[in-house]
């Protein structure tokens, strides 16, 4: 009843050429920050990512059209015409130009994947503060195809607030860059004035405890790691563009010093009652913000989070007057000390506001015992080796928010609806911390069961099953995504528990999350 956990992503992981840049003095190792502070992709990585999509300086045509759309839409033929993009290009093809000066670039992957999930169901846009999410499936518009170069540099030092412009060249052809800009400064200094204005409302609405209007759901994920961007080179003394040469950018689940925070993810979903904003896009408040606070038990405030997200008609064609995909969905991260929490999150578009309230308990670790994290039930998996880099170059050198939960290729967005529908697999992730990794072997496995609420009876106990696929050696951390399949479930409502044991006879406690089918 268990999938392995790199059953998702049938596609390898890229093979490329990267000359990675050491920290300096200043800087401090991915994994070992020697403050306490959770251990992330550097902030100061001397290492910045962009996409480009390239285009040959030609003719425009429209044969990219589906004949399906141009007989249902004829008049539209000359808008969706595009020149034809410029595949197979390679490092020297481009040139890479930061706060005007030339860059050399180390890095080059072309990666022209279409942006959804798996299942062609999401499009996933990362801010600096959060990563946002849309339903494909509710989008009238159409994805223009492109020939996408993700290219890495070295930029010079800057300092803290400092903000750099790029360019990026590629002979006569045409480029788009995702990006022209980028700052070295925290998430918070990016605020704009609506966006402080809207928050300070929104704060305003959560202490007057009103559910509002907007229908709010969000759950919260604790783990005692953080997936940090790794550079893999096996070849370190060859250079740029030589066919010895493999390396890969690639994402390490790092566990946590015990005094650290850990890193606790919160999903949120909210229904505004329409799923598409007016194209083109119209200047009266077409945003949605998202605005969270953590509290203590006694009042306090622990941690905020929160982001905006624009109406915006780039990278869409659209056949005459349409619609723009509204995001659903929005994941953020926080670090929290272990102890008791109250998690409020406000939604509003800018006139209209709605919240969610949720208990939270953060546990503390013991860095020498066996342990399992929270159960994230419920979400989308996705090919990891296609999309975590790309993703990562939209907000680079800052770290992707959240930390990406990531088992081997597969990578786990939690949902905030734990909600199934009948005859579909449960997707879930956990992480089993097992110290005795560090510097020896160790056999560790896992067991699964689930109980019927109704009745108490079992549905299904499975175990115990081998972790040894999940494992990366030398790390402590075993992250586990997985579909269980639940398809001959009935409609109702469902616990699952999963518990973690090893050679050396030490088990964990089990960890519990409630599902239904529906």
């Amino acid at each position: 009843m268990l999938a392995s956990c790199f059953a998702i992503g049938q596609a390898q992981a890229p093979n490329v050429s990267v000359q990675g840049a050491p920290p300096t003095a200043s800087e401090r190792p991915q994994t070992d920050n020697g403050t306490g502070e959770t251990p992330r992709f550097y902030s100061r990585a001397r290492q910045v990512l962009v996409t480009v999509s390239v285009s040959k300086h030609a003719a425009k045509s429209a044969a990219w059209v589906p004949k399906r759309v141009l007989k249902q839409h004829p008049m539209a033929a000359d808008r969706l015409a595009i020149p034809p993009v410029a595949r197979g290009l390679s490092a020297s093809d481009f040139r890479v130009f930061d706060n005007g000066a030339e860059q050399k670039i180390n890095h080059l992957q072309e990666s022209d994947s279409s942006g959804r999930d798996t299942n062609e169901q999401w499009f996933f846009s990362p801010h600096v503060r959060g990563t946002w999410g849309e339903s494909s499936q509710s989008s009238l518009a159409l994805v223009l195809p492109a020939a996408i170069y993700i290219i890495g540099y070295t930029p010079p030092a800057s300092q803290s607030g400092d903000c750099h412009t790029i360019r990026v060249e590629a002979g006569d052809n045409d480029v788009v860059v995702n990006r022209t800009r980028y700052c070295n400064s925290d998430a918070g200094d990016t605020a704009t004035a609506e966006e402080r204005k809207l928050a300070a409302q929104a704060e305003s609405f959560d202490k007057s405890g009103k559910p509002g209007s907007i229908r709010v759901s969000s759950r919260p994920f604790v783990f005692w790691s953080s997936s940090v961007l790794s550079l893999v080179r096996d070849s370190p003394e060859t250079g740029i563009g030589s066919a010895s040469a493999a390396a890969n950018y690639t994402y390490v689940v790092a566990v946590h010093d015990s005094k650290a925070p850990a890193s606790v993810q919160i999903a949120t979903e909210y229904e505004l009652g329409t799923k598409n904003w007016d194209y083109p896009c119209r200047s009266d408040h077409l945003a949605i913000y998202v605005f969270g606070v953590v509290y203590k038990a006694n009042g306090e405030v622990a941690a905020r989070f929160g982001d905006s997200n624009r109406c915006s008609t780039e990278d869409y064609a659209v056949m005459g007057p349409g619609w723009i995909t509204i995001p659903t969905r929005f994941n953020a991260q926080v670090e929290l000390h272990p102890g008791d929490y109250d998690v409020h999150v406000v939604v509003s578009d800018g006139h209209k506001f709605g919240q969610a309230r949720m208990p939270l308990r953060v546990e503390p670790l013991d860095s020498q015992a066996l342990a399992i994290s929270d159960i994230a039930v419920n979400g989308i998996l996705r090919d990891a080796s296609v999309w975590l880099v790309q993703q990562a170059a939209w907000v680079s050198p800052a770290p992707l928010v959240p930390s990406p939960l990531v088992s081997k290729k597969a990578q786990f967005i939690p949902a905030a609806d734990a909600r199934l529908p009948k005859k579909t697999s449960l997707p879930l992730y956990f992480e089993i911390y097992e110290p005795l990794l560090a510097d020896r072997s160790a056999e560790v496995f896992f067991r699964m069961k689930i109980t019927n609420l109704k009745d108490g009876t079992l549905a299904m106990d499975a175990g115990p099953t081998s972790a040894a696929q999940c494992v990366t050696p030398g790390n402590v951390v075993i992250p586990i995504a997985l579909k269980v399949d639940t398809d001959k479930l009935d409609s109702g409502s469902y616990k699952i528990e999963v518990q973690a044991s090893d050679s050396a006879g030490r088990t964990t406690e089990w960890r519990m999350a409630k599902f239904e089918i529906r």
